[in-house]
């Protein structure tokens, strides 16, 4: 099969999108290194963190690194027990990451994956995305949430991602660069449903070339 890496701002619907795809494509589902559920605990001392100069480099990295504590990396992927959970050593995160197309391939959410998967065939990477305020109202609605918290967290989490990805990878282009991406989509714009059919088309498509570009070497 093959990989599909896929980048998402808060209230684009990525949470909802992954597990989708990867139902579709039969494939397992990796879930973000830093959800939601942990930005609100990592946020202040990320800002402290951001706004040291004199040691931005090692605060933040501390920071990011306590929000990988937290979070498994593996979701719904079978694999053995002395492996379950992530390391604050981000290389092997990575590398259990690029094991993922030559096992059969993944949906990863998040994870930077666009970035570790950078160059590496069978893999389409795509970027959800919205204006904000769509964004927060698109959180509100699918997540019960008020304004001000809308407004709160997609704040707070764009900054974590974004700062997990210029951090941990700031030679590889910017997190919002749409030329990073094969697939760029307006979750906001367009249903959540019609996201995960147009994903799912664009990837079964790569795959098949590639599968075909391979034979033709043969």
């Amino acid at each position: 099969m093959g990989t599909v890496t896929i980048a998402a701002t808060f209230g684009a619907g990525g949470s909802i999108i992954g597990p989708a795809v990867a139902k579709r494509l039969k494939l397992p589902f990796v879930d973000r290194a830093i959800p939601t559920s942990l930005v609100e605990k990592i946020h202040e001392p990320l800002v402290a963190a951001l706004a040291d100069d004199s040691e931005r480099g090692s605060a933040v990295g501390r920071v990011l690194n306590s929000a990988l504590n937290y979070s498994g990396l593996w979701v719904g992927v079978p694999i053995a027990e002395s492996e379950l959970g992530v390391s604050p050593d981000v290389a092997k995160t990575e590398a259990a990451i690029r094991r993922l197309p030559g096992a059969g391939g993944a949906v990863i959410l998040g994870r930077a994956g666009v970035f570790v998967l950078k160059g590496y065939p069978d893999v389409l990477h795509v970027r959800l995305d919205g204006e904000v305020e769509a964004r927060r109202r698109a959180a509100m609605a699918h997540e019960g949430l008020d304004y001000k918290t809308a407004a709160r967290m997609q704040q707070e989490t764009d900054q974590a991602r974004r700062a997990y990805v210029s951090h941990f990878y700031p030679r590889a282009g910017a997190w919002e660069d749409p030329r990073c991406y094969d697939l760029v989509l307006d979750s906001t714009a367009i249903s959540l449903d019609a996201c995960v059919d147009i994903i799912v088309l664009a990837a079964k498509d790569l795959f098949a070339k590639s599968a075909a570009a391979r034979e033709s070497r043969a």
